[in-house]
């Protein structure tokens, strides 16, 4: 019933006519590179004189103070539209490409190309840097843009909108409301859709898109593991595992959902992550005024209905579930830390997306990699460790991102693909990669006349037996791969010849 509730046919008369009044705009050639630049700076000063906004809609919808308002949420988009600003004419200019000697006379090249027009579905978790970050590529690209912000982030999606009006409104549009909004627009005939979220949200994205062959971008999540291994510094890992995994109330894709630790240091790892847990967050949950909330009660409830299970696990630090129902506008899950819940349940079963972080022990690192791989392939992969250990962990796994001694920092770095793999989503929006993903890459090629094609119908034999000793045999594989040397070498050691050859007729 979801799946259908997904690609019903649209109803609102303003999305049934967006595309005809958006596309027209980028097939004329309008988004020229000087006109991608405008539009990102404006965004840029838009973001900057709405800083205020942005902060108070934060806090209104995800209980976030300034601080970590402007670390995970603000400082990110600066940097996306600085590398695009910076790169755009380096990404969009034609990339000249080698062509195999039986094609020559040939010149051959890559353009960049628009697709089209781009819908981008925005989180609720992050609603600012995960939907303006993928705008803000599409733009790059040249793309016409449709934004759709997350309905369960309300005052971050006014603060979107006011944003994306200053912006060309011939080619771009920011359209809030709720599902049934996002159902009516996946059933449009976008050119590609960028979606942000959970995996059983993006299977309906998929199964929406579908019938109009629209190509899709989902970033999505997944149960990402840390292996913990003896011979790490343990006391600054599990600062480091604590932080990450609570950032943004452990809402957050590449989170670490749970830990996997050696035997031989479990109770030095899990007093350290105990007490520097208690060292965040004190022993009153409920007066750190930095641990923020869900952003609606049904979160919140799926959060404690998880803690309320027969999970067989042993609670070491918070875990405490309201024996009431909980107030609407509290949104409270406290912090907690599970050690060895049991296989079956939803702690090991589902992603967490939560402030709830299980610990497994397990007898060595070879083990951590077996079971990992018995799960769907995650977004992240965490290892703390010697160098041995992180080679062996990440040459025999699968993820979208693997990191070595941090967690979740990768995804600040432009120069990475940032993306999932299987279950935890498809293609990249990172810097190039995303300019890449957002564009269509045209080849270009073009073949000379001066010399007649030896590629004529009917087919010479002659030419037939050499293609095929060319093509298949080993000489012709160094000959492809060397050519202009052996080339250079002959024109060196042809005048050898020659004055040979003359000494011996004297």
């Amino acid at each position: 019933r979801k799946v259908c509730h997904y690609t019903r046919q649209p109803d609102h008369p303003k999305m049934a006519t967006i595309l005809e009044e958006l596309r027209p705009f980028v097939v004329g050639r309008h988004t020229t590179l000087a006109w991608r630049k405008q539009q990102l700076e404006i965004i840029r000063a838009s973001f900057f004189e709405e800083k205020d906004a942005i902060v108070e809609a934060l806090r209104s919808d995800l209980h976030v103070d300034e601080a970590q308002a402007v670390v995970l949420q603000l400082a990110s988009v600066f940097a996306d539209i600085d590398v695009i600003l910076e790169s755009l004419d380096e990404w969009a200019a034609p990339r000249k490409v080698s062509t195999p000697l039986f094609l020559q006379p040939a010149a051959a090249q890559v353009q960049a190309q628009p697709k089209g027009v781009v819908l981008v579905l925005g989180p609720w978790n992050y609603p600012f840097n995960t939907t303006i970050g993928p705008a803000v590529t599409a733009l790059g690209a040249g793309n016409c843009v449709v934004v759709k912000p997350s309905e369960h982030a309300p005052e971050s999606a006014k603060v979107l909108e006011r944003i994306f009006q200053r912006l060309d409104q011939r080619a771009v549009r920011c359209i809030i409301g709720g599902s049934e909004v996002s159902a009516n627009l996946t059933a449009l005939p976008f050119d590609h859709i960028v979606f942000t979220g959970a995996p059983r949200i993006g299977k309906m994205v998929l199964a929406a898109a579908a019938p109009n062959l629209t190509p899709v971008t989902l970033e999505l999540g997944g149960k990402c593991p840390v292996v913990v291994a003896k011979g790490s510094r343990l006391v600054e890992a599990c600062r480091r595992i604590i932080s990450s995994k609570f950032w943004n109330k452990g809402q957050t894709c590449i989170a670490p959902d749970y830990v996997l630790v050696e035997r031989s240091i479990c109770d030095e790892v899990i007093t350290l992550l105990v007490n520097t847990a208690k060292e965040t967050f004190g022993e009153d949950l409920h007066l750190c005024t930095h641990v923020g909330r869900t952003p609606h009660a049904a979160a919140a409830r799926r959060l404690l209905d998880v803690l309320k299970e027969d999970h067989g696990g042993k609670i070491l630090y918070g875990g405490e579930v309201p024996k009431e129902e909980m107030p609407e506008k509290d949104r409270f899950v406290p912090p907690t830390i599970i050690l060895n819940p049991k296989q079956g349940s939803q702690l090991v079963e589902e992603e967490i997306f939560g402030p709830i972080l299980p610990v497994h022990v397990v007898d060595s690192y070879n083990d951590a990699i077996d079971y990992i791989n018995a799960k769907p392939k995650p977004l992240a992969l965490y290892v703390f460790g010697p160098t041995h250990v992180e080679q062996t962990v990440v040459a025999n796994t699968s993820s979208g991102a693997a990191l070595l001694g941090d967690l979740q920092v990768h995804k600040g770095n432009p120069n990475l693909p940032f993306g999932g793999i299987g279950f935890s989503g498809m293609g990249r929006l990172s810097g190039k990669y995303g300019f890449e993903e957002l564009s269509h890459l045209r080849a270009v090629m073009k073949r000379y006349l001066a010399l007649p094609s030896p590629l004529r119908h009917p087919v010479d034999p002659n030419i037939s037996k050499v293609a095929w000793i060319y093509a298949s045999y080993r000489p012709g594989r160094y000959i492809r791969k060397y050519f202009w040397r052996l080339l250079l070498l002959v024109f060196l050691v042809l005048p050898y010849l020659r004055s040979l050859t003359r000494r011996r007729i004297r």
